[in-house]
């Protein structure tokens, strides 16, 4: 079994148990080691893996059996998320068709996350949203763009729907790299993003749907006109 080395830890773990059940190292209805066998096998930590695992239950990729463990409940690791290649920002249609691709997929996740987030969920948000408050205020871009993507892939699992969160997990690894590049290129977009950011979460927290869908459209079409003046389209 390959060491993890540290990228993006939680995703990596989803990358390494594809790669065994692609290599026939693992099947449908194996069950897999204790965790901290296994943290220390892939070397990541506990809660880096609980992420991994917590993303592949959601998506029905493995489940919990009492009294069994963590056990594989697809083998066919061509249903999960597929990693594509991050668009660059200086790659504008890849990029606008991933703006495309958030508008229909996130705004019925906020929806959604309306209708069945948990008290914890909005709690996870609500942290999440001081803490890019203070990234912002203390000028460290890098920390904020972190907890932006946190905050999104919060609102896909308080959507607790395997299927929306399946779409989102998609677009994840692409999100990441054009987000902070998109801060990086685009004055102004930072500060906008909180305020948008601000406005779902209390839209989830009041249970708003229609509220929560129309500020998640109108943050993203930020987002895309923004590019659109960068591009000069």
């Amino acid at each position: 079994m390959a060491t993890i080395k540290r990228k993006k830890l939680a995703d990596s773990v989803i990358d390494e148990i594809k790669r065994m059940l692609n290599n026939g190292e693992l099947k449908k209805g194996d069950k897999l080691p204790n965790q901290l066998e296994f943290a220390a096998q892939l070397g990541v930590s506990r809660p880096s893996l609980r992420e991994a695992l917590h993303t592949l239950t959601l998506i029905g990729a493995i489940e919990q059996r009492p009294g069994l463990g963590t056990v594989i409940k697809s083998g066919s690791p061509t249903l999960w998320a597929e990693q594509l290649s991050p668009p660059l920002v200086s790659d504008s249609n890849a990029t606008l068709e991933l703006i495309e691709a958030r508008r229909f997929i996130e705004v019925g996740v906020a929806e959604l996350a309306v209708k069945n987030a948990t008290k914890q969920d909005v709690q996870k948000m609500g942290k999440l949203i001081d803490e890019m408050t203070t990234a912002l205020k203390e000028d460290r871009p890098k920390d904020y763009s972190e907890r932006d993507m946190k905050f999104h892939h919060q609102i896909a699992n308080a959507s607790h729907n395997r299927y929306m969160l399946h779409m989102f997990v998609t677009i994840r690894g692409l999100m990441e790299q054009f987000i902070r590049e998109t801060f990086t290129v685009i004055p102004g977009l930072l500060e906008r993003s909180l305020d948008f950011h601000i406005r779902i979460y209390e839209d989830i927290q009041k249970r708003n749907a229609g509220k929560a869908a129309r500020d998640m459209k109108n943050h993203i079409q930020d987002i895309e006109k923004a590019l659109k003046n960068y591009y000069k389209i």
